[in-house]
């Protein structure tokens, strides 16, 4: 498979978990507003409320990070880099891909690691007793977008470094 198939594949799925992420941002703004509702007018709180937050917010962080790397929304300092010239700002932007990406499979690795330690203890949250180790593959799914994401910005800024 060439790489502009593999790229458009990656960007689908990674639009797609871009997507999840948006829904379950809505609906831990619903949760957020319909339990404070609650506390103030009936003082009645929803148990769980802050793990079942803290669970959204795994989702959201992990399943967005590749759509933001795709689009280069992440935060990047150029104060020096871009007073570089043009040839040296490709390289540093190559070995800026592959550092990341080394990074990304060795978070991946780790959580894949712990999830599976995890699920073989059973670990559960604290409330709602909802185990742990989905999340944690959450995680996994999400680094491994992102270094996707990376091998191909990787391989597309060695080309530009190669061609000139």
């Amino acid at each position: 498979m060439s790489e502009g198939k593999w790229r458009k594949r990656v960007y689908t799925f990674s639009n797609f978990l871009n997507i999840i992420a948006s829904i379950v941002l809505f609906l831990m703004m619903f949760l957020t507003v319909t339990d404070v509702f609650l506390r103030k007018v009936f003082a009645k709180s929803i148990l769980g409320t802050v793990e079942i937050t803290e669970f959204m917010m795994l989702i959201i962080v992990f399943f967005a990070l590749a759509q933001a790397e795709i689009e280069d929304k992440h935060v990047k300092v150029h104060l020096i880099v871009s007073r570089l010239k043009e040839k040296n700002q490709r390289l540093i932007d190559m070995f800026t891909q592959i550092f990341c990406f080394i990074l990304f499979i060795i978070a991946m690795l780790s959580a894949l690691t712990y999830a599976f330690k995890m699920k073989a203890s059973g670990e559960v949250s604290q409330d709602l007793w909802i185990p742990l180790y989905p999340f944690i593959y959450v995680v996994v799914v999400g680094c491994a977008i992102v270094s996707i994401v990376l091998l191909l910005n990787f391989l597309k800024s060695m080309r530009k470094v190669v061609k000139r």
